[in-house]
């Protein structure tokens, strides 16, 4: 790969939507449309994934949009027909989870947009009002929940940089209070603020790793002025033990270095100086020369493209991290 997305449409792959949910066209014509659409991602056992639809409808919630990995017409129909308020997004092919979220926004409707996972529940209290108007009030890019392992205990679900021997270093910690900063949503999950999510560019599809996808997402965020920021009224609890990170650096870590740490603020635009071509190529983890600077200089340009975007560079942003709130 020699080019970066500018576009959320970037790396879309073929999908169709089946289902038209009525209730959603009768709330809208009654002036009642939710605020809040649902992205629902699938995984693991296919038990799930209509307990979850059922355990969304009953908390109120706007439209329900569930990403269908791997399509099987019949049980799709089936679930559709017991679930009239939801639709069903059918991938043509495999996609990372930040490519189908990628392709729900586009489809959603509504200001603001829940991600969660089918292995996921909502505390039983659900969302109340309040928490969708300091939604608005707050207007963050992203909302991040607070995140339970199957046995009630608290993980740690927010990330903060740091620098360790003289390298970028992700914390992960507990987090205490509500608002406090996280450097990316862990598991996708959150409420987004679609409109932000879309103008950010959502996730990189080039960036196979989970991991180091929502790296960049999460941090080309805060280095464009936007925030994420933990809500202690968003509970959700894993059926399961959630996966490990596999954080190992590979293709994904040196895109996300170009795009994210190369990078330098200079009082109202970034650039990449071509000196940086030297810590690129030491920090990459081998390859030749030649691909090294055609990755350099699309870096280079992706950079010049949205120079205007950025806020801080990577320096600062670790620098004033527990500073700024």
């Amino acid at each position: 790969m020699n080019s970066i997305p500018t576009t959320l449409d970037a790396g879309a792959v073929p999908y169709t939507v089946v289902g038209a949910p009525k209730a959603e066209g009768e709330a809208k014509a009654k002036g009642r449309a939710s605020p809040l659409s649902v992205i629902l991602l699938n995984r693991g056992s296919r038990l799930y994934r209509g307990d979850a639809i059922g355990e969304l409808e009953r908390a109120g919630l706007g439209p329900i949009l569930s990403i269908e990995p791997k399509p099987e017409a019949f049980d799709i129909e089936a679930i559709s027909a017991k679930h009239p308020a939801a639709r069903f997004l059918l991938l043509s092919k495999s996609a990372s989870a930040g490519v189908q979220i990628n392709l729900a926004m586009r489809e959603s409707a509504g200001p603001y947009v829940f991600v969660l996972w089918n292995d996921m529940s909502l505390a039983a209290q659900g969302l109340s009002s309040r928490f969708l108007e300091r939604l608005v009030e707050r207007d963050a890019l992203c909302r991040a929940p607070l995140l339970f392992a199957k046995g009630a205990e608290q993980l740690p679900s927010a990330a903060a940089p740091a620098i360790s021997e003289g390298s970028l270093k992700i914390v992960g910690f507990v987090p205490e209070k509500d608002g406090e900063k996280s450097l990316y949503p862990f598991d996708y999950a959150g409420v987004y603020s679609r409109e932000k999510f879309v103008l950010t560019g959502g996730f990189d599809p080039n960036l196979r790793n989970p991991y180091w996808q929502k790296l960049d997402f999460g941090f080309r965020a805060w280095l464009w002025g936007e925030e994420i920021r933990v809500s202690q009224a968003l509970k959700l609890s894993y059926a399961d033990s959630p996966e490990s990170e596999d954080e190992t650096p590979d293709d994904g870590y040196k895109w996300f270095w170009l795009k994210n740490l190369a990078p330098s603020f200079h009082g109202d635009y970034a650039s990449i100086g071509f000196s940086r071509f030297w810590s690129y190529l030491r920090s990459r983890g081998g390859g030749g020369a030649a691909s090294a600077i055609g990755e350099f200089r699309s870096a280079r340009g992706w950079t010049a493209l949205n120079r205007y975007r950025f806020r801080t560079d990577a320096s600062s942003l670790v620098d004033l991290w527990d500073e700024s709130d």
